[in-house]
């Protein structure tokens, strides 16, 4: 989903005159925990695809707790940046997400039902046989499935996926972020970030 609202951002900041230098002279605080939080999810993901002797259980077991760690590091870093245009939709996104994530026992329920048996026929026999560690399938038994990813992009849209209402409150978050860095100033770029340094 990163692809389409930050490259759309980009793209339409251009059409309006903004600067793509701006994103790089742009700096969020505390913004290597985010990094922090996509290595944790990464790590434990490619433990339980491989599924590592002693190792890929536990991270069955407390995919809750990983969440519980992860999304505490987003919602922290988003809070603590909340003044930045975008990030109060970002952090409203990040909170139905985890709504539902935790709901169901660590893992964002997916409606299979609206995905291509053909095209993603082994990415739903992975999430049927519950080897998917963050993902889980839709049924009668989800709690809030409605936050669930519901809505489904696909073919010929270049690039299918399945999105949650969550999802898209963050992509219109970062859309409008990057807008508003690409149509600031230098001067008021570093203006916005000494703001937001003194007022953290």
């Amino acid at each position: 989903m990163w692809v389409e609202s930050v490259g759309s951002a980009i793209v339409v900041g251009k059409l309006r005159g903004g600067k793509v230098k701006n994103l790089v002279d742009t700096y969020i605080e505390k913004w290597w925990l985010i990094t922090l939080a996509a290595l944790i999810e990464v790590t434990a993901s490619w433990i339980r695809g491989k599924e590592i002797p002693s190792l890929w259980q536990y991270t069955d077991q407390y995919i809750w707790l990983i969440h519980l760690v992860t999304y505490g590091l987003l919602i922290y870093v988003i809070l603590y940046n909340r003044k930045l245009t975008g990030f109060r939709l970002i952090l409203f996104g990040i909170i139905l997400n985890f709504i539902v994530i935790m709901s169901n026992g660590g893992r964002m329920p997916v409606d299979i039902s609206g995905v291509d048996p053909i095209i993603n026929q082994e990415k739903i026999a992975i999430l049927q046989s519950g080897r998917d560690l963050v993902h889980s399938v839709l049924d009668e038994s989800t709690v809030f499935g409605f936050l669930g990813d519901i809505i489904h992009l696909k073919k010929p849209y270049p690039l299918p996926k399945a999105l949650s209402i969550g999802d898209i409150f963050m992509m219109i978050g970062v859309f409008l972020f990057i807008q508003k860095q690409m149509l600031l100033s230098i001067k008021s770029l570093k203006h916005e970030n000494t703001s937001l340094t003194a007022n953290g």
